[in-house]
């Protein structure tokens, strides 16, 4: 995984950084007076929704990253040390990795700065492309907010009410600035911000929601209000945004409907997600590092040699009732290895295959899902003492399982409310931010019929952190705290 990643920018051109992304300038192509029309401004836009798809791509290092520094896979001795550095605990303010992600965000709400900025002269100048250019401005602002939040859930401390003005937040771009030496303040200013600008989004964009929608709705930042208040301990409004959106957004009934969720990306279940057709599959990143399948045309099937194997507790999880089993993790061909389990998840959109025998590992990213939303009410309801078993009963209903008896309550019906997001979300780069906000620590457990291949040994797959553990968080890149002398101090556990 050590590379450093190019977003697709605008109008197809691409922009490679190996430094600050503050320091970057928008592509030459829509420099000059031009890039004040507003059909620039309208490819500024749509080259912003591209680089959306690449941020928010299951393979992007942002989020595979995520995953494997939690409890939900092992390495193998296949990885190559893809993402060893993650699986190992071993990430440092100077890490390539480290410094891409961080990169790779900013370089994004650079871009969103930029547009932001020529959309509101076009506003000024051209009062005929009010309606366009309203909406954009909307976007923009909801686009920055998300990245912004994307940053925060690794770079900063879980959001804690009492202690938000003193816990270090990041520095926030409102404006097209390259170079700007920001400090990062604190992370009840960031979340303000964030806020702030979410509260422009709902003004201005006015687009319905609709199912698989692969533009941002209303229902799109209902969804992020959702998520934002749960990180932000505002149970009551978490539990009204989530609950508002079950209706139209109904959870798949049957194995067919979840297969087809990730098989042909398509659910009424998902709120909004990233497009990608067979012509711009080069905008994700590629998730073959959990499988990397190859078909055995003397038996007809894929065989695989994964570089990322799911722990036992996480393969136990699946019972043969869940809709999810053989979907999301179950057994399959591993070379080499009798009875191995894989997270086949994201084998890729087989609608976007060039052949049958030919795994492409791109699924469309579903930034928004439902199944999310009865997630968070049941988390909000039971840190609020409420009826937190309902939701995740409804939930368990349409994957398959039997509902939990009235009895599950307590620190019971929390595990479990914890189980089911693992189930759910596995290989979509939440684990990392549920342990945080959860305050709980981990200790692996490597999937006993892929014992063979686990890499690092017993330090590595079968790790233990503790809840405190200041590396739950990453570190500031090192060129950030260098090369800005306002930024402030780097987060615990990374001083020289």
């Amino acid at each position: 995984m050590k590379k450093i990643i190019n977003l697709i920018v605008m109008l197809g051109a691409a922009v490679g950084f190996t430094a600050c992304s503050l320091d970057l300038e928008p592509p030459t192509a829509i420099a000059g007076e031009k890039a004040a029309q507003a059909k620039y401004v309208t490819g500024l836009r749509n080259g912003i929704y591209s680089n959306l798809v690449t941020l928010t791509s299951y393979g992007f290092s942002g989020v595979v990253s995520a995953e494997y520094y939690t409890d939900l896979f092992n390495e193998t001795t296949n990885s190559g040390n893809r993402g060893g550095f993650f699986s190992r605990w071993e990430i440092y303010a100077n890490d390539q990795d480290i410094q891409s992600i961080w990169a790779s965000y900013y370089t994004q709400i650079l871009q969103v700065n930029y547009a932001l900025e020529k959309a509101n002269e076009v506003l000024q100048n051209n009062p005929d492309a009010a309606e366009d250019m309203n909406l954009y401005i909307g976007e923009f602002h909801f686009f920055r907010a998300y990245l912004m939040d994307q940053l925060a859930l690794r770079f900063c401390q879980d959001y804690e009410p009492d202690q938000a003005a003193s816990q270090l937040g990041l520095p926030y771009p409102k404006s097209y600035e390259p170079g700007a030496q920001l400090n990062r303040g604190t992370l009840a200013d960031l979340y303000s911000n964030i806020l702030a600008d979410v509260e422009v989004a709902e003004t201005n964009v006015k687009t319905q929601g609709t199912q698989n929608s692969k533009y941002l709705t209303v229902d799109a930042i209902t969804a992020f209000k959702a998520q934002l208040a749960l990180q932000m301990h505002e149970y009551g409004d978490a539990i009204t945004y989530a609950t508002s959106l079950y209706s139209k957004y109904p959870l798949a009934q049957s194995k067919e409907d979840v297969d087809n969720m990730w098989k042909h990306d398509t659910s009424s279940e998902t709120i909004f997600q990233g497009d990608l057709t067979k012509t711009t599959l080069g905008l994700a990143s590629s998730t073959t590092d959990y499988t990397n399948g190859s078909w055995q045309t003397n038996g007809e099937y894929f065989s695989f040699s994964p570089s990322y194997v799911p722990e036992q507790w996480v393969c136990n999880l699946y019972a043969e009732e869940d809709y999810r089993y053989g979907t999301y993790v179950g057994p399959v061909s591993v070379r080499n290895i009798a009875n191995g389990w894989l997270m086949v998840k994201l084998l890729g959109n087989e609608d976007l295959r060039t052949a049958a025998t030919v795994l492409n590992y791109y699924n469309m990213p579903k930034v928004f899902r439902v199944a999310d939303m009865y997630l968070i009410e049941a988390e909000a309801q039971y840190r609020n003492n409420g009826d937190a078993l309902s939701p995740l009963n409804t939930l368990r209903k349409a994957r398959g399982l039997q509902e939990l008896p009235a009895s599950t309550t307590g620190e019971e019906l929390f595990n479990e409310i914890k189980n089911e997001s693992a189930r759910e979300f596995i290989g979509e780069g939440r684990r990392l931010f549920d342990l945080k906000r959860w305050h709980v620590g981990f200790t692996r457990d490597g999937q006993t019929a892929c014992s063979a291949i686990l890499q690092g040994g017993t330090a590595t797959y079968q790790m233990k952190r503790e809840a405190n553990d200041p590396k739950f968080v990453w570190p500031v890149p090192q060129y950030e705290m260098q090369n800005n002398p306002n930024f402030g101090a780097q987060n615990d556990g990374y001083s020289e």
